[in-house]
């Protein structure tokens, strides 16, 4: 088997006994919970279950974003793309909305 040196391709290679599972701590507004998902998974597959778990399904998932340690995680790009491991913190994000098109007078 050959080595993989990307960022987030050393964790365990399992959780609960599932193979390239991990489980990340997501936290939207001041509270957190966990999210099980596959290192092989794409960002925006992670922020969906996210999104499920925090209780947002009224809000339209192109509103929200990832961030970790500060940084907005691309949803195009995978999970193992990113220095993920088993209880690492992301937070669940509300994009800034548009001014609108009205104007003031």
């Amino acid at each position: 088997m050959e080595k993989n040196d990307k960022p987030g391709h050393n964790k365990p290679d399992n959780t609960n006994g599932q193979h390239n599972q991990l489980t990340v701590q997501v936290r939207y507004q001041s509270e957190a919970v966990s999210v099980t998902t596959n290192i092989n998974a794409s960002v925006t597959s992670l922020l969906e279950k996210a999104i499920v778990e925090t209780q947002n399904n009224s809000v339209p998932k192109e509103r929200f974003q990832l961030k970790l340690d500060g940084t907005v995680l691309d949803p195009n790009k995978k999970i193992n793309d990113y220095p993920i491991n088993n209880g690492s913190l992301l937070v669940l994000t509300l994009l800034a909305g548009g001014g609108g098109n009205g104007s003031i007078c």
